[in-house]
């Protein structure tokens, strides 16, 4: 806590540098903080830490000049180092002035990050405050990361952000170019008293300063981004823009927007690692023309997690993502977000190819994890070149009882062992869907965490499941959420626990288990069982003969059950026999 980090600077009459990073959302410091840091400890010749700062344009004119002067004597401070300075502010105005010490205090070195999101009131004001002041200030982009999420910015102030990256990124290129010239000259110029050498040097359009772009985080999230704007920050993006992410999820980014961000992608491919488009809405001609253009890739790229998540894609635009992202230049991608699209039978069918195993020697194993965008765990000695997840919830993969699209998706995973995470949440999922995950279960050996929750599997499907499971030495988590679950597909639950001590978590909320059996789980499995908020128990007759002999048949693991346990052992003793084990 901040407190506590005071009192030790206070106890500390001989600190000289303190640092405070990581402190969580919490750990933001306010300039009365920073102030009584200093004060506490006069001895401090280094403070690192992240920074909160409120412009109050609301209490009249002394107020916000005074909120300005707080801006100005923290970013200007020279024994300040600040990782993220977070705006709250409702005045465009005040943008300029705090852009203005950010540029400043980025081209010196004291000033990672700028955060002004939530500031619904900024507008594209403040992002052509930005732009402006970074070029004027900075020399260029001298600021590692930006957020403007939900700041009201449409095109014009995307546009202007882009054009400053661009210019920023091209005086690099020139500059560079001009080095390598001057060197090149250099060593002509020592061959011969005739030759001339070119002592002209490349002027910067920043003036006497040397240029720079260091922009690696660009998020935009939830605004007004329409096509325009968001080719503009495609065409920005080159090698001279050192990007790990970018995010404009939540905009209106069309087709057009998507072609210019994937060639910005491709061009960017040393860099850039994350990129989230989902709840754009673009469909499938948007998916088609962002796969397109990630096919026009020559050279491996550094892309390890795709989010395009809400966006109505189609079976179409399934097909050319996986024809893409299957062209050997995207074996990095670790973490694929397709969820609530409407990919359907045939387009989660074409995604199988992603899961095939990959046979690589190209990886780069020291690739720099600062962005966050790697969860895989790199102690997992099983784990291939591959998707580490993979997100297809609600898309209606399951639609009219169609097993064709989960079918070819199980087959692929029984050979895959890169996969962990798998989420078929609400895909309209029955006891024969159940059936063909359990009979990948069988297989795969390696996939840690599966959902299967909000699906219609019923008792006979979680029979599915247990009896699968009863022998996986890698699954931990497993979600069976509402898919009315009773008390006989429970006792199949139960055996499951019982039998395998492997698995952490079973979640079972929302069935329709019986306060008895919900309590039971509780006493004899604790946290390995969440049965809360259970729904109304079926309502079963006395008198009904026939539904009483389905159940005694169930639970004796009689009928339809025990032909499909009888089916899957015969299947696996041809394995194995056809293997030679």
């Amino acid at each position: 806590k901040r407190g506590d980090i005071l009192d030790l600077a206070r106890e500390s009459p001989q600190l000289r540098e303190l640092r405070c990073c990581a402190l969580g959302d919490n750990g933001k410091w306010s300039v009365r903080d920073v102030d009584a840091a200093f004060e506490r400890c006069p001895s401090l010749t280094l403070f690192e830490c992240d920074v909160g700062v409120k412009i109050d344009s609301l209490n009249g004119e002394e107020r916000y000049e005074e909120s300005l002067g707080d801006v100005r004597y923290v970013l200007g401070d020279r024994r300040m180092r600040i990782r993220r300075v977070k705006i709250h502010s409702g005045c465009a105005d005040s943008a300029h002035v705090v852009f203005e010490c950010a540029a400043r205090a980025a081209r010196a070195g004291r000033l990672r990050s700028a955060d002004a999101s939530w500031s619904l009131k900024l507008g594209c004001g403040a992002a052509r405050g930005c732009a402006a002041m970074m070029e004027k200030h900075g020399g260029g982009w001298p600021l590692q990361r930006l957020a403007m999420r939900k700041a009201n910015i449409k095109d014009p102030g995307a546009m202007s952000l882009a054009g400053a990256i661009r210019r920023a990124a091209d005086a690099v290129a020139a500059k560079d170019k001009e080095a390598k010239r001057k060197e090149w000259s250099g060593r002509y110029e020592g061959r011969g008293e005739g030759h001339v050498g070119v002592d002209s040097i490349a002027e910067s359009p920043y003036g006497d300063v040397d240029p720079v772009c260091e922009l690696r985080w660009l998020d935009l999230g939830s605004n007004h981004v329409n096509d325009p704007g968001a080719a503009a920050l495609g065409d920005a993006l080159g090698p001279n823009v050192p990007m790990t992410r970018l995010n404009l999820r939540d905009n209106h980014v069309g087709v057009l927007g998507c072609r210019s961000i994937g060639l910005g992608v491709v061009r960017c491919g040393a860099t850039l690692r994350r990129l989230d488009l989902a709840h754009n809405g673009f469909g499938c001609q948007g998916a088609v023309a962002l796969a397109g253009a990630l096919a026009a890739a020559h050279s491996p790229c550094a892309l390890k997690v795709l989010q395009l998540g809400f966006n109505s894609i189609g079976a179409d635009g399934a097909k050319a993502l996986a024809a893409a992202l299957t062209s050997g230049n995207f074996s990095r991608l670790e973490h694929l977000d397709l969820a609530c699209n409407v990919l359907g039978p045939d387009g989660v069918a074409a995604l199988a190819p992603l899961l095939d195993p990959i046979h690589t020697d190209d990886l780069d194993e020291s690739d720099e994890a600062d962005d966050g965008a790697s969860s895989s765990d790199k102690s997992d000695e099983k784990r291939g070149a591959g998707l580490y997840s993979l997100d297809l919830a609600v898309n209606n993969a399951g639609g009219d009882c169609e097993r064709g699209g989960i079918r070819a998706l199980m087959k692929a995973l029984e050979r895959n062992t890169s996969l962990r995470m798998l989420n078929l949440r609400g895909n309209d999922l029955t006891p024969e869907h159940a059936g063909d995950v359990a009979e990948m279960l069988c297989e795969n050996v390696t996939l840690t965490q599966l959902n299967v929750g909000y699906n219609k599997i019923y008792n006979e499907g979680a029979w599915e499941l247990a009896e699968a499971l009863s022998e996986n030495p890698s699954l931990l988590g497993l979600d069976i959420q509402r898919n009315e679950i009773s008390d006989d597909g429970a006792e199949w639950i139960r055996g499951l626990l019982a039998a395998n001590s492997i698995i952490e978590e079973v979640d079972m909320r929302s069935n329709q288990l019986s306060p008895e059996v919900v309590e039971s789980f509780g006493k004899s499995f604790g946290e390995r069982v969440n049965a809360r908020w259970q729904q109304e128990p079926p309502k079963v007759e006395k008198n009904d003969e026939n539904m009483a002999a389905q159940r005694t048949m169930v639970g004796e693991g009689g009928g339809r059950v025990a032909a499909k346990k009888a089916e899957r052992a015969a299947r696996k003793a041809a394995r194995r026999a056809a293997r030679g084990r």
